[in-house]
């Protein structure tokens, strides 16, 4: 019972030093994890502990977290200014990426740890993994031995659920080229014989080795050319294989290179690359129309389930 006083009270902190520097920004955010704890509280329970532990153990104070995420969001209201001046993001590639931010480690400490926190402060992206959650279940009988990859992976939430939906689960293979984001989805998703942390490039990943589930989560905004990730990934998949991928739409940051103007950018060239979607959802970043949405270039986060067109 103390523990969760404590993930609750890191919260809350964390809040009440975001109003001290941004009274207008914290409305927002207040909006947000109020309607989340309200209405998704089994999940938002479950990875605000997650987040929390993680916190913890690294030795973060709620202080620290709450001035890493308000340099994140500088960051991200000066690239909006960029990209609604030029219609264009100010990264050009992935060496700009690179110069910018993943050779930085100064720059990749608070932005993790502030992407992190956002997962439980942004409605759209808390949508898409109860989206992800609900559906999951839907592509496998319980019980099943299915293999997972997960590219990417991030702080791994993706791959939290799928654990806890099919606990029997073969294996569950994290591949990524950062070390620090490897490190750090390690950290929140821990170890065990059943999961593999490869740092490597996908490019020279095997493709005699198959898989049932394949997650990419918000990776292709970071590549010069989205389509051959896909494309390696769907030689990866295996007979009746399930692909995930997510990415948003109109939305700046320090190392987003690869700009989608809207989901239906994004729904063809996944069919381009040979894919077949199944489901999709999508959520806009602002409590808007998505009429009014289209026209202001709100970000919209898109989530797709999608197979080989040959299977």
């Amino acid at each position: 019972m103390e523990k969760t006083v404590n993930e609750f009270a890191f919260l809350d902190e964390i809040l009440v030093e975001i109003g001290k520097v941004d009274k207008l920004h914290i409305r927002k955010v207040e909006a947000n994890v109020n309607l989340l704890k309200k209405t998704y509280s089994l999940e938002y329970n479950l990875l605000l502990k997650m987040i929390y532990e993680y916190y913890r153990k690294a030795g973060y104070t709620a202080q620290r977290v709450s001035n890493d995420y308000m340099s994140m969001v500088r960051d991200m209201r000066k690239e909006g200014l960029y990209f609604y001046k030029n219609n264009s993001y100010s990264c050009k590639s992935q060496v700009d990426a690179n110069e910018k931010v993943y050779s930085k480690p100064e720059v990749m400490e608070y932005y993790m740890s502030a992407l992190l926190i956002s997962q439980i402060l942004w409605k759209h992206h808390f949508v898409i993994f109860i989206y992800f959650k609900e559906k999951l279940a839907s592509y496998f009988e319980q019980g099943r031995k299915i293999r997972i990859l997960d590219v990417g992976p991030g702080h791994g939430f993706f791959s939290f659920f799928v654990k806890e939906t099919f606990p029997d689960y073969d294996r569950i293979d994290f591949v990524d080229i950062s070390a620090t984001s490897l490190n750090l989805t390690k950290n929140i998703i821990g170890s065990g014989n059943k999961l593999n942390y490869y740092l490597k490039d996908i490019f020279e990943y095997e493709e005699s080795n198959k898989y049932d589930f394949i997650i990419l989560g918000e990776v292709i905004e970071h590549l010069d050319e989205p389509k051959k990730i896909l494309s390696k990934l769907g030689r990866l998949l295996g007979d009746n294989g399930i692909f995930w991928i997510t990415t948003p739409t109109n939305s700046p940051a320090l190392d987003h290179v690869y700009l989608f103007r809207s989901k239906e950018e994004v729904f063809s060239l996944v069919e381009d690359c040979g894919l077949v979607i199944e489901d999709h959802v999508s959520c806009f970043a602002e409590e808007v129309s998505e009429e009014v949405a289209i026209e202001k270039r709100i970000t919209n986060l898109v989530g797709l389930f999608c197979k080989n067109k040959t299977s």
